[in-house]
């Protein structure tokens, strides 16, 4: 199971998700599907990628929801999740790392240069993961 070609960044749409190892699909799915109806969103929009920090883009469920949204799965570079401020504090302290769900999202918008990507729906959560939504435009869908 692989998940679409990485997009050129900036994303014009973000779902970050943070996740602990071995995370379910169902849970995964479950807190996409949460995102998509707060946002209205009945498709994903085009050009949407779906981001986490680099060393999770081989986590199963992850790769299962890029294949069924038919949607890019970006790993990021957690140095670059350090370059955002976020507007939750980290589910996890110490780690060194804000939100990954919310600063995963704005990185692949194009945060901090670009001064148009903000986040459109704040970090969720489920029992073992996190999900947060960006743009890069400032126009919903």
């Amino acid at each position: 199971m692989t998940a679409r070609p990485v997009p050129r960044l900036p994303a014009p749409w973000a779902i970050g998700i943070g996740c602990r190892q071995d995370v379910s699909a169902a849970e995964i799915q479950d807190l996409l599907a949460q995102a998509f109806k707060r946002l209205d969103w009945t498709t994903p929009p085009e050009g949407l990628v779906l981001c986490t920090l680099a060393g999770k883009v081989a986590e199963p469920a992850l790769l299962q929801a890029a294949i069924a949204l038919k949607v890019p799965l970006t790993g990021l570079d957690p140095i670059a999740l350090q370059t955002v401020t976020t507007l939750t504090p980290s589910a996890a302290p110490g780690h060194g790392l804000p939100p990954v769900a919310e600063a995963a999202a704005l990185v692949a918008c194009g945060a901090p240069q670009n001064p148009n990507a903000r986040l459109i729906l704040a970090r969720i959560q489920g029992p073992s993961s996190t999900c947060a939504v960006a743009c890069s435009e400032g126009i919903l869908p």
